[in-house]
């Protein structure tokens, strides 16, 4: 597998590789992909802020226990498909045609935010493809009473955005993570990602109505990840993905935000790697 060119990887090629970027063909749409470690294959689907575009230490921890797979969503990073995407429904089909593409019959699969919610839409309709599921802070409910917030209206706002999605908005990683001015390279790619989060999750903000009525169809066993204090997705969101998913427990993080993976990522990886093991 080279650098810069479009290939269909085999497993046995990906299993040894480390903090590595490669592009794979699905569907005709260049899909930019991480991959490292060894052991069972852990999908990982990102959030609206593209945390997959560069091996970070969450990705390193989890691939000490898996193999790490970290796509970078369409429209998100330098994969394509944006043109194609018009919303949730485009994504489950392009993950389908993702795991074909690089020949997985199952999977681990954890994700974040609006990655736990393309998670959630994809083992719900198809559990067959799902060996664990884990969502973290996940987008796709509607709580009366816990809106999901309007991350938006705060993009130009770097201390409103650290204030609402980190417990400490004036830690070093919150500062690196949104900087007060963001470098041009930063600031494309920011306006990339949440471009492309809008086109996906604008028109019912990052919520399916239906969902709670759908939840039972998750056969996976499941693990609910939540920051205590999450000002984003409030902790109400993971009470009640609990109570509608069957086999599911939930930990919740103290001083924690929205980005378990960035604040606790010890605790994060933690949580996972023990849960995946579990016979």
């Amino acid at each position: 597998m080279t650098e810069g060119n479009i290939q269909k990887p085999k497993w046995s090629v990906m299993a040894g590789s480390a903090d590595r970027k490669h592009y794979i063909d699905v569907s005709g749409k260049r899909t930019q992909i991480l991959t490292g470690g060894s052991g069972e294959p852990l999908l990982y689907l990102h959030g609206s802020g593209g945390e997959s575009m560069i091996w970070l230490p969450f990705h390193d921890g989890l691939s000490k226990h898996s193999t790490v797979i970290a796509p970078m969503h369409p429209g998100f990073g330098e994969s394509e498909g944006l043109d194609q995407t018009d919303g949730m429904e485009d994504l489950i089909f392009h993950y389908l045609d993702f795991l074909q593409a690089m020949e997985l019959e199952k999977v681990n699969l954890v994700g974040t935010s609006l990655g736990g919610w393309i998670a959630l839409e994809f083992a719900m309709r198809y559990p067959e493809k799902v060996n664990k599921l884990v969502i973290v802070d996940s987008a796709g409910l509607y709580v009366e009473g816990a809106p999901i917030a309007d991350l938006f209206a705060y993009l130009n706002k770097p201390v409103k955005v650290r204030e609402m999605v980190f417990n400490d908005p004036e830690s070093f990683i919150a500062q690196v993570s949104v900087p007060n001015i963001p470098s041009p390279e930063q600031a494309v790619l920011s306006y990339r990602a949440f471009t492309a989060a809008a086109r996906i999750g604008w028109d019912t903000y990052f919520t399916n109505p239906k969902m709670p009525e759908r939840l039972w169809r998750i056969k996976a066993p499941t693990l609910i990840i939540w920051g205590e204090n999450d000002k984003l997705v409030p902790l109400a969101h993971a009470k009640v993905y609990n109570e509608k998913i069957k086999n599911s427990r939930l930990v919740v993080i103290p001083n924690c935000g929205h980005l378990p993976n960035f604040e606790r990522t010890e605790q994060f990886v933690a949580a996972i790697a023990e849960f995946i093991k579990e016979a």
